[in-house]
């Protein structure tokens, strides 16, 4: 048996685990060799382990198996042990000594409650005197402050048993605590060599306890946006990546299924029916399990197939891409985040401000950002405007080419303004018993910035769930690109130290003996 050294060269890190390859070298003579790999994490997936390599020799099998070591803490228990059972012997005599003094108290004090009661017929009878009385109460008393003293230091001392005890006990928890079992796997490799030489083998295998969260430093320029991937890579494997040549890939292990369509049927509810259809279930569970009692599964059997890796494609099928690292990198295993910048690119961009007067003080500006040829995986972003930081948002998934909107800023060059211009009331009895009113705005947006800017302004005029409320307005010349339910949308350009005006103007009418709500302005 000859025994492999080979640490960990190579990983894989997938959203949800990793692929780990080990690496090593030895010299081999001709013939038939058994090479085992020893102490792999029992995060690997037992599996999942292939094996390749170089060099004149026919792999002809691969045993993978499981290993527990139990691994003994420094300090022995034996003496706190025997420490903690000498306490608990006094602490118990402690107990038995305050059960005893408690008793001695009830019986002094019951004497003395009866001398107290029997003594007014003894006095009367002129066969006691006042003395002995006094005497009797003086003795009582003074029996009585004796045991309560000591039942006061039996208490002091039974506590102080206790702290030592509990200190004692948390001296045995911590030494056991350090005793753990551990268990790892174990690969062995079957090889016929044809002639003596070096042989180079590459054991991967899959492992949970790992994978990256993806984050983004977003910085919004004029008419382009600079996105920095970054991986927050974790190990909790129990193996430390040590200079490693390591892979980012955006698949994961879960398991995909195409599910097809099938019919849905309806039909009327027959009890009699599905009592059959409970009874037939429970009765071919029951048979099924009786079948299958006393039988094991054979474990399966290891897969020989090599596995290729093509670790410099950036890209593969249906968008997953991977990010080779170009130096080797270190990540321990512990159970931080371990940040790793991937890439950054350049993506295309335009800012679009936003104006909504009635709900909003200041006009907004957002950047409308058109994604590259790579997806973007839902992660928190750090955004910055030309290198200045201005918050943090959260991306949702964003495919390939698609647009999508972030950097939300108030526009302290750009501002807004809404007036109202005319507000004409008519009474009740002009218009035949109804009520009309009347009202013009005018909107007015300046920009101050130093280019010209796309701005979205957006307003409202009432609309009625009423017919017996009337709202009237020529929506065709106010020049909206939208107007649907009252809403009002407009899309301007503005020239620097430019200025956009918008008017409208619309008028309600209402029957009289209707209330409108919520009230008019």
């Amino acid at each position: 048996m000859t025994v492999l050294n080979a640490p960990i060269t190579d990983v894989v890190v997938y959203r949800d685990g990793a692929r780990i390859t080990r690496t090593g070298k030895l010299q081999l003579a001709k013939g038939s060799h058994k090479v085992t790999l020893k102490g792999i994490t029992d995060y690997a997936r037992e599996d999942s382990f292939r094996v390749s390599g170089r060099g004149p020799a026919t792999l002809s099998s691969i045993d993978v198996s499981r290993t527990s070591q139990v691994f003994e803490p420094k300090e022995s228990t034996k003496d706190l042990y025997a420490e903690l059972r000498k306490l608990r012997a006094e602490a118990d005599g402690v107990a038995d000594e305050i059960d005893t003094q408690n008793a001695r108290l009830a019986q002094v004090e019951t004497l003395q409650k009866r001398f107290s009661e029997t003594f007014g017929m003894v006095y009367a009878a002129d066969e006691g005197s006042i003395e002995s009385l006094v005497e009797m109460d003086n003795t009582s008393t003074k029996m009585g402050e004796e045991i309560r003293a000591k039942l006061r230091d039996l208490g002091e001392k039974a506590k102080e048993l206790e702290r030592t005890i509990d200190v004692v006990k948390a001296n045995i928890n911590r030494i056991d605590g350090e005793r753990r079992t551990e268990t790892t796997f174990s690969v062995e490799v079957s090889l016929d060599v044809s002639k003596a030489a070096n042989i180079e083998l590459a054991v991967s295998y899959q492992a949970s306890g790992s994978g990256w969260q993806p984050t983004y430093d977003i910085d919004l320029k004029p008419d382009k946006a600079n996105l920095r991937r970054i991986a927050q890579v974790f190990n909790r494997t129990r193996e430390d990546w040590n200079k490693v040549n390591l892979v980012v890939s955006t698949a994961t292990s879960k398991p995909a299924q195409a599910i097809e369509a099938r019919p849905y049927y309806v039909t009327a509810f027959d009890p009699q029916a599905e009592l059959e259809r409970r009874e037939k279930k429970r009765d071919f569970a029951v048979g099924r399990a009786a079948t299958s009692e006393g039988i094991e599964s054979a474990p399966p059997a290891p897969m020989m197939e090599i596995e290729e890796e093509f670790a410099e494609a950036s890209e593969t099928v249906s968008g997953i891409a991977v990010y080779e690292i170009q130096k080797p990198v270190t990540v321990i295993a512990d159970n931080e985040l371990h940040p790793v910048t991937l890439t950054e690119e350049e993506l295309g961009s335009e800012t679009v401000h936003h104006w909504y007067p009635d709900g909003m003080a200041e006009v907004i500006a957002q950047d409308v950002v058109t994604n590259g040829s790579s997806v973007i995986l839902p992660g928190p972003a750090k955004v910055y405007a030309e290198g200045d930081y201005i918050g943090e948002t959260s991306l949702s998934l964003v495919s390939p080419r698609e647009e999508f909107k972030l950097g939300a800023r108030i526009a302290n060059d750009v501002k807004g303004e809404k007036k109202m211009t005319e507000r004409d009331v008519e009474k009740a009895g002009i218009t035949r018993g109804k009520l009309r009113r009347s009202y013009r705005y005018r909107l007015e947006v300046a920009s101050y910035a130093k280019r010209s800017i796309a701005i979205e302004i957006f307003d409202r005029i009432p609309h009625s769930l009423s017919t017996q409320i009337v709202v009237k307005a020529e929506l065709e010349k106010l020049g909206a690109e939208s107007s649907e339910l009252g809403v009002l949308e407009w899309h301007r350009k503005i020239e620097p130290n430019g200025k956009v005006t918008l008017e409208y103007e619309y008028e309600v009418e209402w029957e009289k003996d209707v209330t409108v709500s919520p009230s008019l302005p």
